[in-house]
């Protein structure tokens, strides 16, 4: 068998619990054990964890999981009660003899009646905490005098019934009607119900015809019938009448495309529907709100200041939009193009893009203050744009008396691409920024420590890099047992070894 890592953790042969002047010493997930003779309370003979957040140093809690002090408490033979040990019970769940002070018999947490106490005899105070034997409590039934009789009792009068030789009758009231209480027992069961009236069976009344019912003095009817009815009103438009009579059906009609109508619940419902067609000219001078589909067989004029479209797509089948088509020859000094808002996550901004009528150029603007909603003049700074490919006539690159090349700007990036070759720059380069390499970088000389290189060109076969200060790094000599984990002690250079050893407590 190959050699394995050896983890040893934390012991001590005379103190209890891991402790340094009273305070824990165990790191979260970090075992030791005491071999100190145990007792209730000195901690010995027990294996402890570390358990919680370590963040302060060490785990806030130290909790016992194991050890001899347990295990010599379960060594016994199973069923039998032995002192000082913990209670086994047998295969059948049995053990020989239980002695408690109290006893509780109930669901899991539940808190029901403790006994502490058996008794022989019905005591003139007993309590919710005795039990009392069976010969006790036939010796009680015994002496009871039993009473055989029943008594009952009415509205009026009262009675009495031997339970031994009599029984009771119950007796529906049926003196000068057939239509009263009716009482049938079949066994053991007493079925007390009403007699039928005279009443036919049926439903009475209707859209022609009034219910009429007749009650006598215990609230039952005793006759029913109806008696029709003849109604009309008067329907009209204003200029048109209409009669109709009790028993017809009302319609309320509307337009195709232009009324809808609607009955639910006893109630008309009479609007617009949700695709509404115009054939003729709509002329809008305030506001319209149209919820559906809208279809303007003629031309639509909006003649107020402002108009809203709240849809997530526009179409517009005219290939040229015209934007300030009334400006004619006069110079107003306001940009043309488009003004949009967007989000950065924290804060709603708004951009342009389009015609500025200062520098008569196509300029782009992601964060511009417009302030007034009605404002129509953007401002720089501009911002950046990108395209797929660009062709330009002019491109304004500058070149300064130091060689450097900026932007026309003074500002914002140079791209050298050559398409697929190989850039080359025969001279000097001073970057006073940030570099960022996507491909491979070759260097010709070692990288210094200063630079962020290692200082060296090799290093030993297997081995382990670490710091030396600011000189050159160094390197560990390599593993020379299997299972070696590399180790270092505060201040000395790191080393392999497969054995851990937590030292002593």
């Amino acid at each position: 068998m190959s050699q394995k890592t050896r983890i040893k953790i934390l012991t001590s042969e005379t103190g209890g619990v891991p402790l340094s002047s009273g305070s824990n010493i165990l790191k979260t997930g970090e075992m030791a054990y005491s071999y100190l003779a145990g007792t209730v309370s000195n901690g010995g003979d027990r294996l402890y964890i570390g358990t919680g957040d370590d963040s302060g140093g060490t785990a806030p809690s130290q909790e016992v999981i194991g050890g001899v002090y347990f295990t010599s408490m379960l060594d016994h033979q199973p069923g039998t009660l032995t002192a000082s040990s913990a209670l086994i019970v047998n295969n059948n769940k049995h053990i020989d003899e239980l002695n408690v002070a109290s006893l509780r018999v109930d669901t899991n947490g539940g808190t029901g009646q403790v006994v502490s106490s058996i008794v022989t005899s019905m005591g003139a105070s007993p309590t919710d905490a005795q039990l009392i034997t069976a010969a006790a409590v036939k010796g009680y039934v015994d002496s009871l005098d039993r009473d055989d009789d029943l008594g009952i009792a009415g509205n009026t009068g009262t009675g009495t019934i031997d339970l031994d030789s009599q029984s009771l009758t119950i007796v529906g009231n049926s003196a000068g009607s057939a239509n009263n209480i009716r009482v049938v027992v079949s066994g053991q069961t007493a079925t007390i119900d009403l007699q039928d009236t005279s009443v036919t069976a049926g439903s009475y009344g209707s859209a022609t015809a009034i219910p009429t019912f007749t009650v006598d003095a215990q609230g039952r009817l005793t006759a029913a019938g109806t008696v029709g009815i003849s109604s009309s009103f008067t329907l009209s438009d204003g200029s048109n009448t209409d009669t109709f009579n009790n028993g017809e059906t009302l319609t309320f009609s509307g337009t195709a495309n232009e009324v809808d109508t609607a009955v639910t619940n006893n109630t008309v419902t009479i609007g617009l529907p949700n695709d509404v067609t115009i054939g003729n000219d709509l002329n809008v001078t305030t506001d319209l709100d149209v919820g559906g589909n809208a279809v303007i067989g003629g031309n639509l004029t909006v003649q107020g200041t402002t108009t809203s479209v709240n849809s997530t797509e526009i179409t517009l089948d005219d290939p040229v939009l015209v934007l300030a088509d009334d400006s004619g020859t006069s110079n107003d000094g306001l940009d043309r193009g488009v003004r949009f808002k967007w989000g950065n996550g924290s804060a709603v901004k708004e951009g342009f893009f389009g015609f500025d009528i200062q520098t008569q150029r196509f300029v782009f603007t992601k964060d511009e203050d417009f302030g007034d909603p009605d404002e129509d003049d953007a401002s720089s700074p501009w911002h950046d744009a990108q395209f797929g490919g660009v062709y330009a006539g002019n491109v304004e690159i500058g070149i300064g008396t130091d060689n450097t090349i900026t932007t026309s700007s003074g500002s914002g990036n140079l791209i050298l691409d050559s398409a697929g070759g190989t850039v080359v720059i025969n001279d000097t380069v001073d970057l006073n920024g940030s570099l960022d390499v996507l491909g491979t970088l070759t260097l010709d000389t070692e990288l210094a420590v200063a630079e962020g290189g290692t200082g060296n060109t090799s290093f030993t076969d297997n081995g382990v890099l670490y710091g030396d200060g600011s000189s050159a790094l160094d390197v560990t000599a390599a593993s020379s047992a299997n299972g070696s984990l590399l180790q270092a002690d505060s201040g000395a250079a790191p080393a392999f070894s497969n054995v851990i050893d937590c030292g002593t407590y």
